[in-house]
């Protein structure tokens, strides 16, 4: 069980870093999945409210490329990682030409 400080903050920031199914999370830390699942909410909360309190939470949105220059002003390099999106594309056989990039074989 997660009895000490300590062990709720490995927990939380385990789950947060591996973002780990609950079933492997549970076997991780010796417990049943309905209670990881209960403890990973109620911990990332907590732990949300903390950094808010102590003024160390981080943006999770950036606006303009302005606001980004500011936030990073005192980083001498700064490497972005994109996540890619799935893009929905159009069903009728017209309007998907205009979506086709040339890189893949085209629709029958």
């Amino acid at each position: 069980m997660l009895a000490s400080p300590e062990q709720k903050l490995l927990f939380i920031l385990y789950y947060l870093k591996v973002y780990p199914t609950f079933d492997v999370l549970a076997a991780s830390f010796g417990l049943p999945r309905s209670k990881a699942c209960e403890h990973a909410h109620r911990l990332a909360r907590a732990l949300e409210r903390t950094l808010r309190t102590r003024g160390v939470l981080p943006a999770r949105a950036i606006d303009s490329l302005a606001q980004m220059q500011a936030v990073f002003a005192e980083v001498p390099v700064l490497l972005l990682d994109a996540t890619e999106r799935p893009f929905h594309r159009a069903q009728a056989a017209v309007d998907r030409a205009a979506d086709y990039s040339g890189k893949k074989k085209d629709y029958p």
